[in-house]
Order: C-alpha cells, then sequence, then structure tokens
C-alpha cells in the first residue's frame, strides 16, 4: 500500500484533488466571512497538503510530464464548482474541459 502511495502518478491525483478541494473550501471561505472562516483555514490546510504532493513529484518527474498532468485540476475545479456549488459551466467551458481531458489523458498514455 505505502509503495503505491508513493508512486508519483499517485501523487499527481491526490495533489490534484487536494487542490480542488482547497479552491472549492477557499471559494466557501470567502463567500463566509474570509479569514474568519474555517473553510478558509482548510482550505489553506490543503492546499499545503498538495504543495508537499506536487514538490514530492517534481522529484521523481519531469516537470513538463507533471506540469501536463495536473492541469487535471482545470477540470476537477470547474466540475467542482458546477456539482457542490451551482456554479453554471457554459458551453465554451465545457469544450475547454473536454479538450484539457483529452490533452492530460493523451499525456498520460504516452508516459507508459
Amino acid at each position: 500500500m505505502r509503495r503505491s502511495f508513493l508512486n508519483p502518478y499517485v501523487q499527481i491525483a491526490i495533489g490534484a484533488l487536494l487542490v480542488t478541494a482547497s479552491e472549492l473550501l477557499l471559494k466557501k471561505g470567502a463567500m463566509n466571512g474570509a479569514l474568519a472562516s474555517g473553510w478558509t483555514w482548510l482550505g489553506i490546510l490543503t492546499y499545503l497538503l498538495s504543495f508537499a504532493s506536487w514538490l514530492y513529484v517534481l522529484k521523481h518527474l519531469p516537470l513538463s510530464v507533471a506540469f501536463a498532468l495536473i492541469n487535471v485540476v482545470h477540470v476537477l475545479v470547474p466540475l467542482g464548482a458546477w456539482s457542490l456549488l451551482g456554479e453554471a459551466i457554459s458551453p465554451r467551458r465545457w469544450l475547454g474541459i473536454a479538450c484539457v481531458l483529452c490533452g492530460t489523458v493523451l499525456v498520460g498514455k504516452a508516459q507508459r
């Protein structure tokens, strides 16, 4: 279990999920008192955890690969904002999400 957790590709996925959670928590905190909100501080904590994960990834993967794969955040954040915060996504944004997702999949497959 520990070995798979330390896999840099698993760490990219964990980091992407943590960044997504961070952005959603920070948005919720900004709407509920900014620095006075517990949501904001939880968002900051998840962001710091994602930063630690990112540093681990950078130690083990080329930046060109890591950066391309972490961009899945540009898919996860809008989907999270849409599903959890009720934010709208325009058709043009959906197209952008599809493009980023396709690019991320292509980079991921090229690394096998």
